[in-house]
C-alpha cells in the first residue's frame, strides 16, 4: 500500500507538469477576437430629421404644368445653404464600447490541473484511510480472539465493556481507528488488567508517509495493578535500550528511585536490553534461568518490562509542583512489540510470560537488609517532598484564611438585622485581636 501510494503521486505530478507544456491551438483566433470586439465604432453620421410640413385641409388639384421643372433645381442648394447660415450644428454622438467579457474555457485539459490534483489527492486520502481502518481493526480482532481463551481461563470476567449492568465478557473496546482495548478483572491478588492495543495510524495519509522516514511498531501494553501488600518495595525496568531510557525520564518512580546498572553480560541479558533498579538483590532474584532464558528467546518481541511499588505516572513538567504527596500503587507493565505475522502461539507465549511473573513478584520478599534500605529511601524521599513543598503549604493554608475572613466580613455587610450585624463585627473584631496576640506557652511549677 506504501508504494501503491507514491506511485499515484508520482504520476499525477508527472501529468500536471506535462500538461503545463502544451500549446493552445486556438490562441490566436481567441486573441483577434478580443481586439475586434474592443475596436466596434460607429462611424456613421446622423442626419437631422425636419418637421413635417402642415397639408391643407382641402385637397387641391395642382397641375404639373404650373410648375416647371426649372424652379426647383436649385431647392436643395438652397436648403443647405440656409442651415449653414442659421449656425446649428449636427449632436455630437459618442462612440460606442463593449464591457469586457471573460473568455470561454479553454478545452484542453490543463485548464483543469489545479482540480484533478486535488481530485487525486481526496481519492488516495480516503483510499488510505478505509484500507488502514479495516487493516487496523482486523490486526486487533485477531489478537483478541487469538488470545481471549487464555484470558478468561485467568480472570473471572474477560472483555468487560463497562457499561453493562451485568458482568458480560468478550468485548473489545475500539476507542480510535488505530487503538483498542481489553478490560479483565476476577484474580486473587490484583485490582484488574488493562490490556491497551497501539497501532499505527494507517488510516492517516500523513502517518504512512512519515512511517517511511521513521519507522514505528504495533505495541500491546499490559497494565496489572496489584492489591496493597502484595509485592514488596523495588523498583525496576530492563527491554529495549531505548524505550527503558525513553521511560526513565518520562516516569516519576523510575527517576527518583532507580539507577542504571550496565553489565548486561553479568544477568545474562542481550546486549541492546537496558536495566535500571533499585535494590541490586531483587535484579537476581527475578531474573532466574527460566525468565533468562525467555527474555533470549522472544528479544524482538519485547519493548520494556515495569515493575514498581510507587508507580504514580508521569512527572511534571519544568515549572509545575505537586502540593501533597501523589498517591501511588504497585504496577507491573508489559509492552510488548506486535508483529502481523506474530503467530497465535507467540502471542499465547509473551501472556503466560505475564502470568508466570506476575505470581513471582507476589511471592518474591526482599531480605531484611534490601527492606530497610528500601524504606529508608522511600523515607527519605517523603522528607524532601515535604521540605520543598513547606512553603507552598504556608501560603495555601494563609490563602484559605484570608479567603475565610473576606466571606465573614461579606456575610456582615450583608446582614440587614442591626443586632446581628453588631454580634458578627464583634466576632470578627475578637478573633482579629487573639491572631495578634503573640502565642505563649503556660508552664505549671509543682
Amino acid at each position: 500500500m506504501k508504494y501503491m501510494i507514491l506511485v499515484l503521486l508520482f504520476i499525477a505530478l508527472f501529468g500536471i507538469s506535462k500538461a503545463g507544456l502544451t500549446d493552445n491551438e486556438f490562441a490566436e483566433f481567441e486573441v483577434a477576437d478580443e481586439e475586434t470586439q474592443k475596436k466596434a465604432i460607429v462611424d456613421e453620421p446622423i442626419q437631422e430629421v425636419e418637421e413635417p410640413r402642415k397639408l391643407p385641409t382641402k385637397p387641391k388639384v395642382i397641375d404639373e404644368e404650373e410648375f416647371p421643372e426649372e424652379e426647383f433645381e436649385n431647392f436643395d442648394r438652397k436648403s443647405t445653404q440656409e442651415e449653414s447660415s442659421t449656425g446649428s450644428k449636427p449632436l455630437e454622438i459618442k462612440p460606442l464600447t463593449f464591457a469586457d467579457i471573460p473568455s470561454h474555457f479553454r478545452s484542453n485539459w490543463s485548464s483543469y490541473q489545479v482540480e484533478a490534483l486535488a481530485l487525486v489527492l481526496i481519492s488516495i486520502y480516503i483510499l488510505n484511510y478505509v484500507y488502514g481502518k479495516m487493516r487496523n481493526h482486523g490486526i486487533a480482532n485477531k489478537w483478541f480472539s487469538d488470545n481471549l481463551p487464555l484470558l478468561q481461563r485467568n480472570f473471572f470476567v474477560a472483555g468487560d465493556d463497562g457499561t453493562s449492568t451485568e458482568l458480560e465478557g468478550g468485548h473489545l473496546i475500539k476507542d480510535t481507528d488505530c487503538s483498542a482495548q481489553v478490560w479483565c478483572s476476577g484474580r486473587v491478588g490484583c485490582q484488574g488488567m488493562l490490556t491497551q492495543i497501539k497501532l499505527i495510524k494507517r488510516q492517516d495519509l500523513l502517518g504512512v508517509i512519515m512511517q517511511l522516514f521513521k519507522p514505528k511498531s504495533d505495541r500491546v501494553i499490559h497494565k496489572i495493578d496489584l492489591d496493597n501488600n502484595e509485592m514488596d518495595s523495588f523498583v525496576m525496568i530492563l527491554g529495549q535500550k531505548k524505550s527503558v531510557i525513553k521511560a526513565y525520564k518520562d516516569l516519576a518512580d523510575l527517576n527518583t528511585y532507580t539507577t542504571e546498572r550496565r553489565n548486561m553480560d553479568k544477568f545474562g541479558l542481550p546486549s541492546n536490553f537496558g536495566l535500571y533498579a533499585e535494590i541490586a538483590e531483587s535484579i537476581s532474584s527475578l531474573l532466574d534461568p527460566t525468565t533468562v532464558q525467555f527474555l533470549s528467546k522472544y528479544e524482538k518481541y519485547i519493548d520494556y518490562i515495569h515493575i514498581s511499588d510507587q508507580y504514580s505516572g508521569a512527572k511534571l513538567q519544568e515549572g509545575e509542583t505537586y502540593t501533597r504527596l501523589p498517591e501511588t500503587t504497585p504496577t507491573l507493565i508489559f509492552s510488548f512489540i506486535l508483529y502481523e505475522d506474530t503467530s497465535e502461539e507467540i502471542n499465547a507465549a509473551l501472556l503466560n510470560f505475564v502470568f508466570y511473573l506476575l505470581e513471582k513478584i507476589r511471592r518474591y520478599r526482599l531480605s531484611k537488609e534490601g527492606k530497610n534500605k528500601a524504606d529508608k529511601k522511600r523515607q527519605s524521599v517523603e522528607e524532601t517532598f515535604l521540605k520543598t513543598t513547606h512553603l507552598q503549604r504556608q501560603e495555601a493554608a494563609q490563602a484559605r484564611r484570608e479567603e475565610k475572613a473576606k466571606t465573614e466580613k461579606q456575610r456582615m455587610l450583608e446582614e440587614e438585622d442591626p443586632e446581628k450585624q453588631r454580634a458578627l463585627e464583634d466576632k470578627i473584631r475578637k478573633k482579629e485581636a487573639k491572631m495578634r496576640q503573640p502565642k505563649m506557652k503556660q508552664l505549671k511549677i509543682k
